[in-house]
């Protein structure tokens, strides 16, 4: 039996089964692709967790009026500490100043402090204008430094001229700082002048918490 000879594909039924064949490798490279990156997808998850609170930035600052002896909040004016002054400040005699030692200190040890300190009214007694008060920055420490003739004292003012701004300073973190007051009965009072009482002088230290990045 004679088998008849295969027709001999054409040319253009070569270049059909080339492209079909290119055209399955494709898609199964896709798929190949497709299934690579479906097994290659890792889960993984971070958690966080903080708290909020100001225990680390507490601020506290606390004076005393009696040479460090005692030191309180003192935080209003109806319980401002006592300034009884060295030689009696109800005994004045003219030409003869009186001295106060004021200490402050931060308690919690976190943040120092600006310092602004305001005489905040005015005397309309007989001696507001015959007594002048100023004010001494005399440093820091824990032990109280002398207040006296020789604190470098600022310009002095009557306690019956207006309120205002005497002295600006500084504390650091649960350090201390120490401000001298005097005052002086001018030379021109007379006996005249005598057995008189000023109004209470209201001091006010206001103490503003400083930024930590500062420190």
């Amino acid at each position: 039996m004679s088998t008849s000879p295969q027709p001999v594909p054409s040319a253009v039924q070569k270049q059909n089964r080339r492209k079909k064949t290119r055209a399955i490798m494709a898609s199964g490279l896709v798929l190949g692709v497709g299934a690579a990156v479906t097994l290659a997808a890792w889960s993984d998850t971070v958690w966080g967790a903080g708290t909020f609170g100001t225990e680390g930035s507490a601020f506290n600052i606390e004076g005393s009026f009696d040479g460090g002896g005692s030191w309180d909040e003192y935080v209003t004016s109806e319980e401002a500490g006592p300034m009884t002054f060295a030689q009696n400040a109800n005994a004045l005699i003219p030409g003869q100043p009186v001295y106060q030692l004021v200490g402050l200190h931060e308690t919690e040890e976190n943040l120092g402090a600006d310092i602004v300190l305001n005489r905040t009214n005015a005397d309309d007694s007989g001696l507001s204008d015959l007594v002048t008060v100023a004010v001494a920055d005399v440093g820091t420490g824990e032990a109280a430094p002398a207040c006296g003739p020789a604190a470098g004292f600022g310009t002095g003012v009557t306690i019956g001229s207006a309120p205002g701004e005497m002295l600006t300073t500084e504390v650091g973190p649960g350090e201390y700082r120490w401000v001298c007051f005097s005052a002086t009965l001018s030379g021109d009072a007379t006996v005249t002048d005598g057995n008189i009482t000023s109004d209470p002088i209201l001091w006010e230290f206001v103490a503003t918490s400083q930024d930590p990045s500062d420190a």
